[in-house]
């Protein structure tokens, strides 16, 4: 999940600078819990998190997975089958990389085509494109309503699942941990966890045994290569954000004690697990209408972790208000919290723009964190474009990170670039750092392929070679 939000960070060194646990495998059985600003383990040594994020897995946004087609693939597809592919393409590049297919875009298509293959056969082109909605998104929302549609909720769950363990397996999490890393962020969405319909708002949460049998495997495998887990809600029953509809958690009663019951039920599930390092307990509420409703929404969450006997750290998002307007935790009662937000700075053209986003909030983030006195966590960052001024401001952020004590995941482990805008436009991005497709992508179509194609093309994906991204990973692997 992405916010279109932009943010900085500080280089200020604002914890203490004792010893450090160099990044590898897990040194202690017991959960890690906060110390001030530091996060410890059961022997009292600092335990920094440096990691990657499962972007795609249970909380399947396939711009990530490059599963079924943004709308500017799916019209060249369309071309192609239609004996237009040349035109079509040429139309395409001209009108540019739109991903949702939206009236503008379709009407400047529509004179492109219509002008290179008159009116009849533009027609008959955009009408077949107009049968498949585009899906890309940064929720799973539309992707799991077409698979419940076409295959009904029983075979939504078995193929996702089949996608699940093929994304994400026992050999890239020993990869993970073998290039120094010591912690995964795992995206899980409510829908993703209970097998209901996605049709309407929840009225009650059935849990999804193949989903949690997944996160069980997850963490087994985490704890035998010396990894540890953050599980992260990235979208709770009415939504802390509008990624896949408007959000009505801080209003409505019940989607905040069915949140409550989701969280009761992760804690109940893996509250003795101490290979997983904290609960990420909303990822970017950004939808909150103030300060207060969110703190309320997370005191509810803490309050009911907490008399479920569970001691794991919990990652308090700021919802991007800013890091510095998250509470005094013991105005709250809370204990071994951690504070978090998700850095993207989307208007970066350059490392001198880094730089000096670093400078000025430097300052600021010193102070909020002095005032707190508790544990920052950078969840999700990425400078995402492929230039080489990207990649060492990837770096910058890192040690930025590194210099104050701070936890941080790196958005994302693997993700896809999609092979059309790459064989149309020659284009790449930095978000994977697992991101490079190494020869053909047997694409899963959702609208067109049987229950059977899917199944069999979500299973290949865990012989699908996606090679590291070598500039990303120099940036920012541990001790680099």
């Amino acid at each position: 999940m992405m916010s279109r939000m932009v943010f900085g960070l500080s280089i200020a060194c604002a914890v203490g600078c004792g010893p450090v646990q160099q990044p590898g495998r897990v040194q202690s059985d017991a959960l890690l819990h906060a110390d001030g600003t530091r996060i410890v383990d059961g022997e009292g040594q600092e335990v920094v998190l440096r990691g990657v994020a499962l972007g795609g897995w249970n909380f399947h946004e396939n711009w990530i997975t490059a599963v079924d087609y943004p709308a500017y693939a799916r019209l060249h597809v369309i071309g192609v089958e239609a004996g237009y592919g040349a035109d079509v393409d040429a139309v395409i590049i001209e009108a540019g990389p739109d991903e949702d297919g939206d009236a503008d875009w379709t009407a400047a298509v529509r004179v492109g085509l219509e002008a290179r293959l008159g009116a009849d056969a533009t027609d008959g082109l955009l009408a077949t494109f107009a049968e498949y909605p585009s899906i890309v998104d940064d929720s799973d929302l539309a992707l799991r309503r077409v698979l419940e549609a076409r295959f009904g909720m029983a075979g939504r769950d078995e193929l996702l699942d089949t996608f699940q363990g093929a994304w994400i397996t026992d050999a890239d999490l020993a990869w993970i941990a073998d290039q120094g890393f010591n912690t995964v962020r795992v995206p899980m969405g409510y829908r993703g966890l209970t097998s209901m319909s996605d049709e309407g708002a929840p009225t009650e949460l059935v849990w999804n045994e193949l989903a949690f049998a997944r996160i069980d495997h997850l963490l087994d495998v985490c704890a035998d290569v010396g990894l540890r887990a953050v599980l992260d809600i990235q979208e709770a029953p009415g939504g802390q954000n509008e990624y896949a509809a408007p959000s009505t958690l801080y209003t409505d009663p019940a989607m905040q004690a069915l949140t409550v019951e989701l969280w009761t039920e992760i804690s109940t599930r893996y509250r003795d697990r101490s290979s997983v390092a904290a609960y990420s307990l909303l990822a970017e509420p950004m939808s909150a209408p103030d300060d207060e409703a969110r703190d309320a929404l997370y005191d509810q969450l803490v309050t009911a972790i907490r008399a479920n006997d569970d001691d794991h750290l919990l990652v308090i998002h700021d919802g991007f208000r800013g890091v510095y307007t998250l509470p005094d935790p013991a105005a709250y009662g809370w204990t071994n919290v951690v504070y978090s937000t998700h850095l993207f700075e989307w208007d970066a053209s350059s490392t001198a723009d880094y730089e000096a986003a670093i400078a000025y909030y430097g300052t600021m983030f010193e102070a909020s964190q002095a005032t707190q006195q508790v544990p920052y966590y950078v969840g999700s960052f990425a400078t995402f474009r492929d230039e080489p001024w990207a990649y060492e401001s990837a770096g910058l952020m890192k040690d930025a990170f590194e210099a104050s004590g701070w936890s941080w995941t790196l958005w994302t482990y693997k993700r896809i670039d999609d092979p059309v805008a790459v064989a149309l436009w020659g284009t790449q991005t930095g978000w994977g750092l697992r991101g490079r497709l190494v020869g053909d992508l047997d694409r899963p179509d959702l609208y067109r392929d049987d229950q059977a194609t899917l199944a069999r093309k979500f299973a290949a994906y865990a012989e699908l070679d996606v090679a590291p991204n070598d500039e990303l990973l120099t940036a920012v692997a541990p001790g680099s």
